[in-house]
């Protein structure tokens, strides 16, 4: 699907969503130094309301028989593609967000997945680099947009 051909309703709703999440995920980074995987979604305006944007989480997932193991932030975005499939007619577009290392090159980023019913998809990378030393500034490089498939989507047709 073409991006440039899109309803302006469409663009609008997948900037919001996009824009939203890569500010919770820098707001994560700031705060606490990391972030999970995480959604926003973005729920129709109804009457004269505005749209009502909704994040959605999932909680890790632990592992009884390593207890100290890593995260596994893809069964967190499989959960979160598992809530989304179930509530997902209730949503206009969405966005998932995840930290991500970017192999080519050994930078940290954030990911950003956006999808909208009509099945315009889009992902943003934005690579970023820790503060040296605590309480320092951190460096968030200009997202780069990505090609993406619709996934979501697709199942709510």
């Amino acid at each position: 699907m073409n991006l440039e051909t899109l309803d302006e309703g469409v663009k609008d709703a997948l900037n919001k969503v996009l824009g939203t999440a890569l500010g919770v995920a820098r707001e994560q980074l700031e705060e606490q130094g990391v972030f999970l995987p995480f959604a926003i979604g973005l729920e129709p305006a109804e009457g004269n309301e505005e749209a009502e944007l909704r994040l959605i989480a999932v909680p890790p997932t632990d592992n009884p028989e390593d207890p100290d193991a890593d995260i596994d932030t893809e069964a967190m975005v499989a959960d979160l593609m598992q809530v989304l499939n179930q509530q997902g007619a209730h949503f206009q577009a969405i966005a998932i967000a995840s930290d991500v290392l970017l192999q080519e090159n050994d930078k940290d980023a954030i990911h950003v997945v956006a999808e909208h019913k009509v099945g315009a998809a889009l992902a943003i990378v934005q690579p970023y680099r820790m503060p040296d030393e605590p309480g320092g500034e951190w460096i968030f490089e200009d997202p780069e947009a990505e090609s993406a498939e619709a996934m979501w989507s697709t199942e709510q047709q």
